[in-house]
């Protein structure tokens, strides 16, 4: 009987489903980095290319941050430095053996010095930027392409400050208002969730979390982070107000990236290899022409997408054709159109869905169709992904459902004890609370608590 090595063996699944694909070779010497391969490239070109879009519409500027971090800079946030300085790349000249440089980790030691001598006045405020790069963390887990890598990225990371926590609270519900455009576009369905204080960074008011399915687990996909005054406070990030006071500012920062392309294979694949949804995908259709002249063929056909975004592949005999067609569906390119000499002298051309959704077309309506066909697979891969993530969703009253439940909803009252034994009996890891208070009975103490998602993550 037939096993899908996907639900088998999914970590040689994972490998060979990107390399089938075309997305990036892992093969490079060194632990935790990959290749970028020209197609996988192309659609994290396209992802990244929506967030552009997004930040520049709600005014927020690119800019460029060096890669070296000096080591003054991050010390100067004793508690950030602390947690991430075991997991730095150092940067030594030849005969240099003094550590004054490291690769960043993340943005913040980098932008904040810079942001305390450009910001004075409450003129000088809001100061919105993002950047987009790779940071650098020595991974000591096992590693897993786009998942954890020791070179993360391309991923963005959004820094804000703002003379008011109002002013900072309403940037987070922006964040969280691009991210879901950019969940909607990648066709995957996920949960927010709000991090408790011990989970936060040191000193931040709060911090929202979406997760997304990956496997038979969750894993973390966007953090939007309100920091508070703590990091305007080491690093000296203040301005004058209208009535002459000295104040630090509110900050936050946001940041997501490959992991949006590793949730996209998680969940939409299968045996054949990914499905990439239509919305982000570089290649719209695959054309096979059938021992037909191609000229001929794209004289007498419109499909209504630009000709970079279709695969063209020629057979020049009927037993070419399974080779091919195997091409297209492990790019997970959304459609398929094949015209050979009965389809040329008919004028019509059979289409057929990354889905296995198969008709024949008339040629003078395969614009139109096409242009269905690839709705309604952005739109049923969007279900498909929701009706997955929710489905492992069970609301828990007794610690014995929440063993059992892939993702227990539970009642938790905030308390580390608590967290600690739910952890330890149901082997999960508490992921959040929801994102909108519910209250709910803690499922260990019984005391006043709020519903709580525990589960097993990346």
């Amino acid at each position: 009987m037939y096993k899908n090595p996907k639900e088998t063996e999914y970590a040689s699944w994972w490998n060979k489903t990107i390399s089938d694909a075309g997305l990036a070779d892992n093969r490079y010497q060194l632990k935790g980095f990959f290749v970028w391969m020209p197609y996988g490239f192309s659609i994290m070109k396209n992802i990244r290319n929506k967030w552009d879009y997004l930040f520049a519409l709600n005014g927020i500027q690119e800019m460029y941050f060096p890669l070296l971090v000096p080591v003054e800079y991050a010390s100067r946030n004793a508690s950030w430095w602390n947690s991430f300085k075991s997991q730095a790349f150092y940067a030594l000249g030849y005969e240099e053996t003094e550590k004054n440089a490291f690769l960043r980790p993340t943005g913040e030691p980098a932008m904040y010095p810079m942001f305390s001598t450009w910001i004075r006045s409450h003129r000088d405020l809001p100061l919105r930027i993002y950047e987009t790069v790779s940071s650098f963390r020595n991974e000591t887990k096992s590693t897993k392409t786009f998942v954890r890598d020791v070179e993360i990225g391309p991923w963005y990371e959004i820094h804000t400050c703002h003379a008011t926590r109002e002013e900072a609270e309403n940037e987070i519900k922006l964040a969280i208002k691009m991210n879901e455009e950019l969940f909607l576009d990648a066709a995957i369905a996920s949960i927010k969730v709000r991090k408790p204080p011990a989970d936060c960074f040191p000193g931040s008011v709060g911090a929202v979390e979406f997760y997304t399915t990956l496997n038979d687990k969750l894993i973390e996909n966007a953090s939007c982070n309100n920091l508070g005054q703590a990091y305007a406070k080491a690093f000296d990030i203040a301005f004058t107000d209208k009535d002459e006071q000295k104040k630090p500012v509110w900050q936050t920062c946001t940041g997501n990236g490959e992991r949006i392309l590793a949730a996209i294979i998680g969940n939409h694949s299968d045996d054949k290899g990914i499905v990439v949804p239509p919305k982000i995908a570089p290649l719209q259709a695959a054309l096979i022409i059938i021992n037909s002249p191609q000229e001929e063929v794209l004289d007498k056909i419109d499909l209504g997408i630009d000709k970079s975004k279709i695969l063209i592949l020629t057979a020049k005999a009927f037993s070419e054709i399974g080779e091919l067609r195997f091409k297209a569906e492990r790019m997970g390119i959304p459609a398929r159109i094949e015209i050979g000499p009965k389809e040329l002298l008919a004028s019509e051309a059979t289409l057929i869905s990354r889905a296995g959704n198969k008709k024949s077309v008339p040629f003078k309506n395969l614009k139109a169709e096409l242009a269905k066909l690839l709705e309604k697979l952005q739109n049923d891969l969007y279900d498909a992904s929701k009706k997955e993530l929710f489905g492992r969703i069970k609301e828990c009253d007794k610690i014995e459902e929440a063993e059992k439940a892939q993702v227990a909803l539970v009642g938790w009252c905030g308390k580390t004890e608590c967290s600690d034994w739910i952890k330890t009996k149901t082997k999960k890891d508490l992921i959040g609370m929801t994102l909108e208070i519910e209250k709910k009975k803690c499922i260990w103490c019984g005391e006043d608590g709020e519903k709580t998602y525990f589960s097993a993550a990346y």
